[in-house]
């Protein structure tokens, strides 16, 4: 009984680690969407090419070659520039998105992170809608509108503006949520330690739990690890 604690106990270390290295590299990215595909940056050459992919191959890969006044976000096979309006400050707020068939967007910051896109006339552009077919190709609602929306470009082309991975604080929750439910749900020493701290027992000489008692906090356990588990996967990924 004892080596088996002791190589619970061992485990459960050894889980923690692998747990903190994943969370460490995974919450160290930046990421930017293109057509809704998450991109992270995989290799930054010495002359000033960057190449970002997509996870699990979705996507084409994704090339942003910098010079001095201006950025070129290559994909597809195909270079789309990015040049601030006021490059003498080092940080422009309001960006030229040029295409390779000539048309032109402006995209003004809007917060931090963000972009608002208008094209030559002055009119906010709004992407329509965007469907995904059997074989993996999007179609555009409107035809006119250009394959890759100006924002996503502009957010694409500076390291600056793309976005944590992630939420580390919803991680954290998700994380302790699981690990106190399952105690919940594993555990008569946990089960009875936590009826005693109950505000409503404090007051009663030698309160014991009931056998109700035992079976609720197994079924609470259950739902509080899904819980854990819908918080992990809808906020902190």
């Amino acid at each position: 009984m004892k080596w088996r604690k002791i190589g619970l106990v061992l485990f459960l270390a050894i889980a923690l680690v692998l747990i903190g290295v994943w969370a460490k590299g995974y919450y160290s990215k930046k990421v930017f969407y293109v057509e809704g595909v998450k991109y992270s940056k995989v290799v930054e050459s010495g002359s000033g090419v960057i190449e970002y992919r997509a996870s699990f191959g979705r996507g084409e890969p994704l090339y942003v070659h910098s010079y001095d006044e201006e950025k070129r976000v290559e994909m597809g096979g195909e270079q789309y520039e990015i040049r601030p309006n006021d490059p003498k400050t080092g940080h422009s707020t309001s960006y030229d998105v040029l295409y390779p068939d000539g048309k032109k967007y402006r995209v003004e910051l809007f917060g931090e992170r963000e972009f608002i896109s208008y094209d030559e006339q002055g009119e906010m552009v709004i992407p329509g809608m965007r469907f995904t077919d059997s074989a993996g190709q999007i179609h555009r609602s409107d035809p006119q509108e250009p394959r890759y929306y100006p924002s996503e470009l502009a957010k694409a082309s500076n390291e600056q503006f793309h976005d944590p991975n992630g939420s580390v604080g919803f991680f954290l929750l998700a994380l302790g949520l699981g690990i106190m439910n399952w105690c919940f749900f594993r555990y008569e020493p946990f089960q009875r330690f936590m009826f005693h701290m109950s505000p409503s027992n404090l007051l009663i000489d030698n309160p014991e739990p009931s056998d109700f008692y035992f079976f609720m906090c197994k079924v609470g356990g259950i739902f509080g690890m899904g819980f854990s588990l819908w918080i992990f996967f809808s906020h902190a990924l």
